[in-house]
């Protein structure tokens, strides 16, 4: 084999689980497409591969012809290639009006979509899965060919129409293939189309209709029937026909045909048409608002049918209405009650015809789908028929859903995943079908599943790849002498420790401070070493770049490395040496000048491991340990030794006042603005009983420790920001927060206005200056200075990591920190950002003193990975065109041609005697697709994050009912909306039904508790509440806007203004039967004071009765806004197929699964604040039947191994079990290596 053979054999091994998840997921036309080199362009087959001809269909054959395409792949020995072209003319036909018909009773001329295949995709998965041999799927949009004439420039769809695209594509995979196999097969294009005429100087290969193709199939295969294969010819006709037959509009649907491609290209480009991306309020689902790139925002009322189809996070296009059709939008004015069980949401509109109308539009064309899979829930009883049933999404934001089944009774009492298959326009719903039954309603799992599924993160236990890179030594693994010799040996002359929430296993960060002799100060930030464990482009490293992050939800984790290096390895323990990545200072005395910096790797000894109070303790010359309390092994927080405490508070004094000085100059010069509520909101607290269930809520205590912590990490981040950025401009790795527009901080003005505090948000600096004096004006008020923080940072973008040479200079700065060049180092074990950064810092040019290790890199990546199975979880390429909300999205006139595409590279390991280079390790095309991805996980982890403290608090409220006080913070005519500084939680609290009742609790207004009747239903959670008669709530816009409650035999009104503090009770349904977790209930009650307290009087009162403490603010290093909810890709055929435990296609290579799911109950875990050590919790495993049903013989051993360490849970930790588990598999992986070498040995005798 020669070289150039052998290095294309080595990257499709090491690649071709990328090739086929990455081609079989939805890419329906993508902006960012990318191009891979040629030597990962797949080799089809050999000259001697089987099959007697290769055939490409074109999309629509694979539509109408599917049944016909089945047989001939089973009687025949021809090879089909399925290109992701003719999949994304199907999704385009399929939303599209490409068909012209005749209404029924209609002279009138119709075009319409074409309607796919009942159960279109999942046969076309079923069939690339049995077939695998002859069903290759091809990346025909995705691989490009630099070597030789490649026409791929030509396949732009901004350029040409997807229809002529497809076409395109047609014939140079036909090109392709033939470079590859030669001229001894026959390559057959199959079309609708005649081709040759358009394309009639081709050869090599024919352009045939189907009669034609029927022929030429009866004459390369005799045995096959011409009476069988014409009556499957006519029956696909005929089923197409009847399929896509026009029907009358239903009176009941008020959905649009879509414009066709052409009439939305023009009109984006005469700006009679927009494109923005659709987002359906939580509040009320019936309405949404598009914004378009022209900065344009319009209401879309879904009352009137306008929404026409479309779904949440769609990007649509739309067409703005005459001002004679403007609307406005109910929840401006009026709570939305909703209906868990009824088709409908309340939207009864009692005086909103005063408000004034709003720019509004329509949809009139889908471009971009989001996803199509969701979570739900059958709460209606079957129709007519009983074969379909209609289930309701857990997210509210997502229609009802028609499916068909004949065995509905097993849907009920669960959650269901399902997926969306079409919509037609004479349907108030969409149909779909159930792909996986989840589990029970109301099961901890099944709801944390759910979770899962809802933000699509798919984690799967680490591959036998990953685990095979860790060091075969396991936990007993030492520092070898000869790394200590290539590093700067910091052990003996420097007191290193670390400062760590109680229970941290995962230790990133540790830090030193010393007085020289000459009185400058040096200042030491010592990271975890984690690269020199996670050999770069090892399957381990592919696999955590994959996982991004390792993410918290309350009572369990998903980490991105193996435990066996999240918390033991590469975690900088106390009392123990590690490899480390250090940044190190010397400041003056005053700190105001830094006379030297240096970075390079290290041996490092923490000489104590502290948690925060510990080190708290230690500066207020407090006893540093609380009681005799032990902590786990491995863990922060271990007993403080006597004789360290005096020379640990003068190295802690003196971190405060670096720190101080820091945060100083940052809000003083930069403008950082103080959002110590985080971009997560407050971190709450959850105690657990045996079962999971939360007995407690409490909130993070807050302590200048935590700033000082905080500030160091930000300033070693600032620094290596600097230097990757100085040493590679294109390449470097960023943090960028953008500014915020000062629209988005209505509801903060509209607050502070309400306390007569000047608000001005034109930039950092000034909303900084308004935040200072907000917290002025409310000193003593320390719920006002919370909820001021609040929503800040609800306002604030999100930041994201960005690639330096793919984004413009003014977007490389971070506008809540105050910082021009920021990034993430500080947090290699949790972040797959912070090990990039880590690469590109040593690969640029080394300062004195620093070491090379390349020894330790060469014999890492010569582990013989062909022996073990590839990693099953998603490639990095799986977020292909993900965009987050906040990205323009362009019209036509505005697309350019774009020289800066996002690309990936397949790397090879770098020249391995000398030093990484920054350019050859990661290019800007490749950091700008890992930004991508990393974006993306973030985003969904942060989602899950907060959903699962939401569905923990939803746990907690239904056996617990909570008085607290609570912040007006807007008012509606038939309620308002409060924010509980307690939990963090904002909600509606309702002060009248859907008929205008008034139900209050009678206190309120002075009335006897007794006064009135019994509540309805929905007030019934309140003991106080009671219906009113013939009283009223009003909202009286002027002279000053307040929300007005009157009864008739009450003395005065009762009142409530923006800022008031009120006293509220805070409850949960049960969920047994609901097809969504339940919100908490928030109602108002009278102060058991009998005084309403208003924001002047609040710093006076008395505390609330709840035990908890009072809420306060958090502080992280990532004080980077809220977190938004993200595009998704339409889970079309791609999706389903990338389910499939199939050959990667077009390689040489097999890949099967031998991993079997398996379900247990959820082990008793014992919770510690902080980041915790879980027992026996594993990551969820999300397959479809379809794998189950592809998984062999080899998975029988996988599920004895899984069972084994399930037992082993039940009897130790997560951390001893997981660790044996790895050490376990790792012995077995060198066993077999050893045995297959002593194989080729015996043989080679």
């Amino acid at each position: 084999m020669t070289p150039s053979l052998e290095r294309t054999s080595k990257v499709l091994e090491e690649d071709r689980l990328w090739i086929y998840r990455d081609f079989v997921k939805e890419k329906l036309r993508n902006r960012e497409r990318y191009w891979r080199p040629t030597t990962d362009l797949p080799v089809f087959v050999g000259k001697e591969s089987s099959g007697s001809c290769w055939v490409v269909p074109d999309g629509i054959i694979w539509r109408k012809y599917l049944p016909f395409l089945s047989h001939l792949v089973k009687e025949s020995q021809c090879n089909l290639l399925l290109l992701e072209s003719a999949v994304d003319l199907m999704d385009y036909r399929s939303i599209s009006p490409v068909i012209e018909c005749n209404v029924e009773n209609d002279s009138d001329c119709t075009w319409q979509p074409e309607k796919p295949a009942p159960q279109e995709r999942s046969k076309i998965a079923k069939l690339a899965t049995l077939f695998s041999g002859r069903v290759f799927p091809f990346c025909d949009l995705s691989i490009r060919e630099e070597d030789g004439h490649d026409e791929f420039d030509m396949m732009d769809y901004k350029s040409i129409s997807i229809v002529d695209r497809s076409q395109h594509a047609l014939m140079r995979t036909a090109g392709l293939l033939r470079q590859k196999i030669g001229n001894n097969k026959k390559i057959i294009i199959v079309s609708t189309q005649d081709l040759k005429a358009k394309y009639p100087s081709e050869d090599g290969f024919q352009l045939l209709q189907m009669d034609n193709f029927i022929t030429e199939l009866l004459a390369l295969h005799p045995h096959l029937n011409e009476e069988v294969l014409m009556n499957l010819k006519r029956s696909c006709e005929e089923e197409y026909k009847v399929r896509n037959m026009a029907r009358s509009k239903s009176v009941e649907s008020n959905s649009r045909e879509f414009l066709s491609e052409d009439q939305v290209r023009e009109g984006l480009k005469t700006k009679t048409l927009f494109k923005g991306r659709l987002e359906v309020s939580k509040h009320n689902p019936k309405e949404g608002t598009v914004a378009t790139s022209d900065g344009g925002k319009y209401f879309i009322d879904q009352k009137l049918g306008y929404f026409n189809r479309s779904f949440h996070h769609d990007v649509v296009v739309i067409e703005v209405l005459p001002k004679t059709e403007w609307g406005s939008p109910v929840g401006k004015r009026r709570l939305v009650h909703h209906r868990d069980d009824d088709d409908e949401t309340d939207t009864t509109s009692f005086d909103v015809d005063s408000a004034p109308p709003v720019p509004s539009a329509r949809v009139v064309a889908i471009s971009e789908s989001s996803r199509r899979r969701f979570v739900a829930t059958m709460v209606d009883s079957p129709m007519n028929d009983d074969s379909a049933c209609i289930v309701t999404p857990m997210d509210i934001r997502i229609p009802k859903i028609r499916i068909k089944t004949n065995g509905w009774n097993r849907f009920v009492g669960q959650r269901l995943l399902i997926q969306v298959d079409s919509w037609d326009i004479d349907s108030n719903y969409p149909a779909g079908h159930c792909h996986e039954i989840v589990g029970p309603i109301g099961d901890l799992e099944t709801e944390i599943s759910c979770l899962l599924h809802e933000h699509e993160l798919h984690l799967e236990p680490f591959s036998a790849g990953a685990l095979a890179c860790l060091p075969s030594e396991g936990s007993d693994w030492k520092i070898p002498p000869e790394e200590i010799e290539k590093r700067r040996d910091l052990r003996e002359s420097y007191r290193i420790f670390s400062v760590d929430p109680p229970g941290c296993q995962d230790i990133d960060d540790t830090m030193h401070a010393r007085e020289l002799p000459n009185g400058d100060i040096e200042i030491g930030v010592h990271i975890a070493d984690v690269t020199h464990f996670v050999p770069h482009n090892s399957p381990l490293d592919l696999e955590a770049q994959v996982r991004a992050t390792t993410f918290y939800l309350v009572d369990r984790r998903f980490d991105m490395l193996p435990s066996l290096l999240s918390s033991d390895l590469c975690s900088l323990h106390g009392s123990t040496d590690r490899l480390a990545v250090s940044t190190i200072w010397i400041f003056s005395r005053d700190f105001k000048e830094v006379k030297s910096f240096w970075y390079g790797r290290t041996v490092i000894h923490n000489c104590q491991a502290m948690t925060y109070g510990q080190a708290h303790n230690i500066i207020h010359d407090q006893p540093p340990d609380e009681g005799n309390r032990i902590p786990p092994p491995l863990t922060a927080g271990a007993p403080v030794d006597p004789a360290n405490v005096k020379n640990l508070k003068k190295d802690l004094t003196i971190l405060t006042r670096l720190a101080r000085k820091l945060r100083k100059d940052r809000e003083d010069v930069g403008g950082a603005v103080d959002l110590s509520s985080g971009d997560q909101g407050n971190e709450l607290k959850f105690t657990l009983d045996k079962d999971s269930n939360p007995i407690q809520v409490t909130a993070k205590k807050q302590m200048e420790i935590h700033n000082t912590i905080a500030e160091l990490m930000i300033l070693s981040n600032t620094w290596v920001a600097k230097t990757i950025y100085d040493k590679s401009p294109d390449s470097a790795l960023l943090r960028n927060h953008r500014s915020v527009e000062d629209s988005r901080f209505e509801d903060l003005k509209a607050v502070l206005d309400a306390g007569k505090i000047a608000f001005d948000g034109k930039d950092n600096m000034a909303l900084a200056n308004s935040l200072k004096a907000a917290e002025t004006a409310t000193k003593l008020n320390s719920t006002m200075q919370s909820l001021f923080q609040s929503l800040a940072t609800r306002a604030m973008s999100e930041a994201q990591y960005v690639c330096t040479g793919q984004v413009g200079k003014d977007q490389l700065s971070h506008y809540g920190l105050g910082l021009q060049k920021y990034t993430h180092f500080t947090s290699p074990i949790r972040r797959y950002a912070d090990v990039v950064v880590h690469k590109q810092l040593l690969s640029a040019a080394a300062p004195p003193g620093n070491h090379s290790d390349a020894s330790t890199v060469k014999s890492r990546t010569e582990v013989d990975n062909a022996l073990v199975p590839d990693s099953k979880t998603i490639s990095i390429l799986a977020g292909e065109g993900i965009r987050t909300r906040d990205e323009t999205i362009e019209t036509p006139d505005e697309t350019e041609p774009n020289d800066n595409v996002v690309v990936t590279e397949s790397q090879e390991p770098p020249e391995l005697e000398n030093e990484f280079s920054v350019e050859r390790v990661y290019s800007p095309r490749l950091v700008a697709k890992i930004c991508d991805i990393l974006n993306r996980q973030n985003r969904m982890a942060k989602l899950s994050s907060m959903e699962c403290q939401h569905l923990f608090l939803s746990i907690y409220f239904r056996k617990h009912v909570e008085v607290t006080k609570a912040v007006v913070v807007d008012l509606r005519a038939n309620g308002l909306w409060v924010y509980v500084p307690l939990f963090d939680m904002r909600g509606p609290v309702y002060l009248s039904d859907t008929n205008g009742r008034v139900q209050v609790d009678p206190r309120l207004l002075g009335l006897d508790p007794s006064t009135g009747e019994d509540p309805t239903l929905a007030f019934e959670a309140s003991p106080y509440a009671r219906m009113i008669p013939s009283s009223d709530c009003m909202l009286v816009e002027s002279p000053d806007r307040h929300l007005k409650v009157t009864a008739p035999k009450a003395k005065s009104p009762y009142t409530l203004r923006v800022l008031d503090v009120v006293t509220v009770q805070i409850s949960c349904d049960s969920w047994d039967v609901r097809s969504r977790i339940p919100m908490p209930k928030i109602h108002l009650i009278a102060d058991s004071s009998g005084k309403k307290i208003s924001f002047n009087a609040y710093g006076q009162t008395s505390k609330s009765p709840i035990t908890s403490s009072t809420l306060q603010e958090s502080q992280d290093d990532t004080n980077e806004g809220p977190v938004e909810a993200n595009p998704q890709e339409w889970a079309s055929m791609y999706s389903e197929l990338a389910k499939l435990e199939t050959p990667p296609v077009l390689v040489e290579m097999q890949f099967t699964s031998n991993i079997r799911k398996a379900k247990s109950d959820a082990c008793s875990i014992s919770v510690i604040p902080g980041r915790m050590v879980f027992g026996g919790f594993r990551n969820l495993d999300t397959r479809s039947a379809l794998q189950e049903a592809a998984i062999d013989e080899a998975a029988e051993s996988a599920e004895q191994r899984r069972a084994q360490a399930l037992a082993g849970a039940a009897r130790s930790s997560e951390y001893d079990t997981t660790r044996r588990i790895e050490k376990d598999i790792t012995s077995r992986m060198q066993r077999l290596k050893a045995n297959k070498r002593n194989t080729r040995k015996a043989k080679g005798k």
